[in-house]
């Protein structure tokens, strides 16, 4: 455990590198593929994890692309034509899952971002990105990333650095800029 903010901030820093750096870029590359391609997302995910992901809808729309949270009142319909992309570390979050499902059933594209490839939620999606980050609640290691943090913190940094990349390669593949999507900020802050 830190006993200061400087041995705080970089065991942080070394658990991300290290989850980071095990993520296969072919699944990343396919998650921008299908994101540039689809042009119309929806993003799923409970507790922080949702929170990580509202970030990233706001992202998408800032870069013109249709971008809904589910759940939220204005969120449509998801049909064949969409993309659902969801976070959840242990791929079994029962009310994540039944969204899922349901964007199963009306033949939605799903990719799922995971801590865990043999879950439900995995099963259910198109494809999947696996973030080596399990969570502290789970009993016993698999000899992988170890996380000093608590819960499912290091999943859910993770996850957000992931997205925070999958944006720089959109800017890059769309050839767009800041100042691009600035003038799709909201302006009725």
């Amino acid at each position: 455990m830190a006993s200061s903010f400087s041995e705080a901030y970089k065991i942080i820093l070394t658990e991300l590198g290290d989850s980071l750096a095990k993520v296969d870029e072919e699944e990343v590359e396919h998650l921008v593929d299908r994101i540039v391609e689809k042009g119309n997302m929806f993003v799923v995910g409970a507790g922080r994890m949702g929170l990580m992901l509202h970030s990233f809808a706001m992202r998408l729309g800032h870069m013109g692309f249709g971008s809904h949270i589910v759940g939220s009142p204005t969120c449509p319909p998801i049909g064949s034509q969409d993309l659902l992309i969801v976070a959840s570390s242990s791929g079994e979050t029962a009310t994540v899952r039944e969204v899922v499902g349901r964007a199963n059933r009306e033949n939605a594209e799903i990719i799922a971002i995971t801590a865990r490839t043999d879950s439900t939620i995995a099963e259910l999606a198109s494809s999947v990105v696996f973030v080596e980050a399990p969570s502290t609640l789970e009993a016993g290691g698999n000899g992988g990333v170890v996380s000093q943090q608590p819960m499912k913190t290091l999943f859910e940094q993770s996850v957000l650095v992931l997205l925070e990349s999958v944006v720089l390669c959109i800017m890059h593949r769309t050839g767009q800029g800041a100042g691009d999507m600035a003038k799709r900020h909201a302006n009725l802050e």
